[in-house]
């Protein structure tokens, strides 16, 4: 008989609008126990899920599950960046942007289903200025609804509807300068995204042309535009066809620098600040193991 794999999940109770304190009930439940030994950890503090992970690499723990939202999964996910312990998720967030791009949904009793049967891939993570992000960053209109929406005390999609609807008639584009590998474009942009994966949450994909193991960035150019022309794109981000508009362009590379002039929105993973120095984007190809259903 085959021994059991260890597995650490790391809870935040924060995150999102979801209840948590379901999750460990859904994992004593579902979990396979003939194939997995588990333990718990909740975080108490922003940065502690980080801390916990390294702390389970050590442990030689196999699998640890981060459960909460994209900042949650990148708090764990950086501290498992060429190590040999997977990361697994259980979306419990607000978008679940990361989850849902790989196919676990915003379910966490299927994703916990999910975890018997799943099959590790080995993925590219990435950094801006040496800060470890694993699905989406960027600048633009997305990153000042995230700024924003971290200035509030509640999450979810009405929070974030409400912010776009309040923010974007009075929006104006800015001026980026881009540069990737070698070549560079300036312009006034609505958005630029970095894109290792493809969604934002709530199934608003931006990059549905990324891969995950093709060692390059999907950078995503959204030109500015009338309110009613960019309006009438926003569907494409629910049927993964954005990169067909007119106000889109996609480009790829391995190195990505993001320059404007005076402070700036950018935003990492669905966390959101503000930069004046240059953004410069690295990939690392191949670097973090990562569950997928089976």
């Amino acid at each position: 008989m085959s021994e059991k794999q260890t597995i650490r999940f790391i809870i935040n109770p924060f995150s999102g609008a979801n209840n948590k304190a379901k999750i460990p009930v859904l994992i004593d439940e579902y979990l396979d126990k003939s194939k997995f030994e588990y333990t718990i950890h909740n975080t108490e503090s922003a940065g502690h899920a980080t801390v916990l992970a390294s702390q389970a690499v050590k442990d030689k723990i196999d699998i640890v599950v981060a459960c909460g939202g994209d900042g949650t999964v990148n708090e764990v996910a950086k501290a498992l960046v060429n190590q040999p312990t997977t990361l697994g998720i259980v979306p419990s967030g607000s978008g679940n942007g990361f989850a849902m791009h790989i196919g676990l949904g915003r379910n966490a009793k299927k994703a916990i289903q999910i975890i018997n049967t799943a099959q590790e891939k080995t993925i590219d993570s990435c950094k801006v200025n040496d800060v470890f992000f694993l699905n989406l960053a960027g600048v633009g209109f997305d990153a000042l609804i995230a700024y924003k929406a971290h200035q509030g005390e509640k999450r979810g999609f009405k929070m974030y509807f409400k912010l776009v609807t309040q923010e974007i008639f009075s929006f104006k584009a800015n001026n980026f300068t881009v540069k990737i590998d070698d070549e560079t474009t300036n312009g006034e942009f609505t958005t630029v995204a970095v894109a290792n994966a493809a969604m934002y949450g709530y199934n608003f994909t931006v990059a549905p042309l990324a891969e995950m193991t093709d060692g390059l960035f999907d950078v995503v150019f959204i030109k500015e535009a009338s309110i009613f022309r960019t309006l009438l794109s926003s569907w494409r981000m629910l049927n993964n066809t954005l990169h067909k508009s007119r106000l889109v362009d996609v480009r790829k590379g391995k190195k990505v620098s993001i320059e404007t002039l005076g402070e700036y929105y950018y935003h990492i993973d669905g966390e959101s600040d503000k930069f004046t120095n240059t953004l410069n984007f690295e990939l690392l190809p191949k670097s973090i193991k990562v569950l997928f259903p089976g």
